[in-house]
């Protein structure tokens, strides 16, 4: 392996990130495990986990590793791809704007499982989360705008690659065999922007979490594959991008400190609007009084959350013309329920996106700006402006703000008391030397219709 190469360079930068944590940035990480594991408890029950988790029952494993809500019985392969799937389904997790990608969700999932099956310590598991997490920021940083910008879904793409470096980390491998897992990932990478809107997106996170975990275990078994996969002519950025900047670039700071949590249950892309109009309706504006609405975004909005009239409640979290309505109208944007099947349905939230436009910003408008224009039945123009890109509040702040996102995910499952107590149990995550018991805590026994009991 070439010692000047870029998968050589991010292999050995990103395990130097895990030598020593800064303590923001280990609590950040921390942060990300807690809401992962509320939003795979609720997402459990979505439709397309349960579909995957029935394939993977009747497909049968030697029982290695637990499936969030369903206990154990299944492999590090299964429960990688189902707990992948169950953490993405609600569209409601982390996100990181510099590498467009869905970290945790792809990255968290496969060192859970291989974790459980070989009795290691929730440290060594948020190691190598800091591992995946930096390697895919790295790569991210590189390829990742003309890469989403090509239709690429980069949850399922540069977080395979992300996931491959935290697996391979947490079963100690050497650079060498590091760098033949990168070279396994770059053949199973994949996610289509196409698919937003459609349960096949939350599969882009299950089957990058899977990708992470096998890639890492075929390099351990002795599988070859191109150690250069990120650089070579015919390789990962070569293929899937605009190619690389002309120098390997000197990263610094934690790309995990860049974290996002979301306090919308929808797309990312219409956070902006959710939050511009929720600050008009907080300064009196209301909702008959809006006649016409602009939303101005930046134009790779229109490849991402843009269906102009959803038929479905997964669609309408990719509508910014129907989140508009949503928040014009003060409906909990919070509550995953918000987004039933049943609301594009209601007359009220259609009569406004019809009043809705999106205006698609030309070239230098930033990326994660949204301007909201709301012309009223008196005459005014009433203007507002979000950037996406800052996050709400301190770290305490952010803490505070996961655990109450937490327990309301959690609580109509398993019971108020039930999710205090595990709740409680995440928060000292990094300090359990095993996660069996951890992961014991998090389970729900479904049926095939999706009812549950406790076990």
């Amino acid at each position: 392996m070439s010692a000047t190469g870029l998968t050589a360079t991010i292999i050995r930068q990103s395990r130097a990130a895990a030598a020593n944590i800064p303590p923001a940035t280990l609590e950040m990480a921390g942060l990300c495990v807690l809401d992962w594991f509320g939003l795979a408890i609720r997402g459990a029950q979505e439709p397309v986990t349960q579909w995957v988790r029935d394939v993977a029952m009747a497909e049968g494993a030697a029982s290695a590793a637990s499936v969030v809500g369903a206990g154990g019985g299944f492999s590090v392969r299964q429960a990688a791809l189902i707990n992948g799937v169950a953490g993405h389904a609600l569209d409601y997790d982390d996100v990181n704007l510099a590498m467009h990608v869905h970290p945790t969700a792809a990255i968290l999932p496969g060192l859970l499982a291989l974790a459980e099956a070989r009795g290691l310590s929730g440290r060594s598991v948020i190691d190598a989360f800091v591992v995946g997490y930096e390697a895919a920021g790295m790569i991210g940083s590189l390829i990742s705008a003309s890469h989403y910008a090509r239709g690429f879904h980069a949850t399922g793409t540069i977080g395979a690659f992300g996931a491959t470096a935290a697996s391979a980390h947490l079963l100690g491998l050497d650079e060498e065999a590091t760098a033949r897992a990168y070279g396994l990932a770059g053949s199973q990478a994949s996610g289509l922007k196409a698919q937003f809107g459609t349960m096949a997106k939350a599969l882009h996170a299950g089957r990058a979490a899977e990708a992470g975990v096998m890639s890492a275990l075929w390099a351990q078994a002795g599988v070859s594959a191109r150690t250069d996969i990120l650089e070579h002519p015919r390789g990962f950025a070569a293929t899937q991008s605009d190619g690389l900047p002309g120098g390997i670039m000197p990263w610094g700071s934690y790309a995990l400190d860049r974290n996002l949590f979301k306090y919308h249950a929808a797309c990312f892309g219409t956070h902006g609007a959710l939050e511009a109009i929720g600050a008009l309706r907080r300064q009196g504006l209301a909702p008959e009084a809006a006649r016409a609405i602009r939303l101005k975004v930046d134009a790779g909005a229109d490849a991402m959350c843009n269906i102009a009239a959803p038929r479905t409640g997964l669609e309408a979290k990719f509508s910014l013309r129907f989140n508009a309505a949503l928040a014009l109208q003060g409906v909990d944007t919070a509550d995953v329920a918000t987004y039933d099947d049943s609301v594009v349905r209601r007359p009220d939230l259609e009569a406004i996106r019809r009043r809705t436009t999106v205006e698609l910003a030309p070239a230098g408008w930033p990326e994660d700006v949204t301007e909201v224009r709301i012309e009223t039945t008196d005459g005014r123009v009433l203007v507002q402006r979000h950037d996406v890109s800052r996050p709400c509040g301190d770290l305490g702040g952010r803490k505070v703000r996961l655990r109450a996102k937490c327990l309301n995910l959690m609580k109509p499952v398993i019971g108020e008391e039930r999710a205090g107590d595990l709740v409680a149990d995440l928060e000292g995550f990094a300090k359990r030397e095993e996660l069996s018991a951890l992961l014991g805590s998090a389970q729900v026994s479904f049926s095939s219709g999706g009812s549950w009991s406790e076990v």
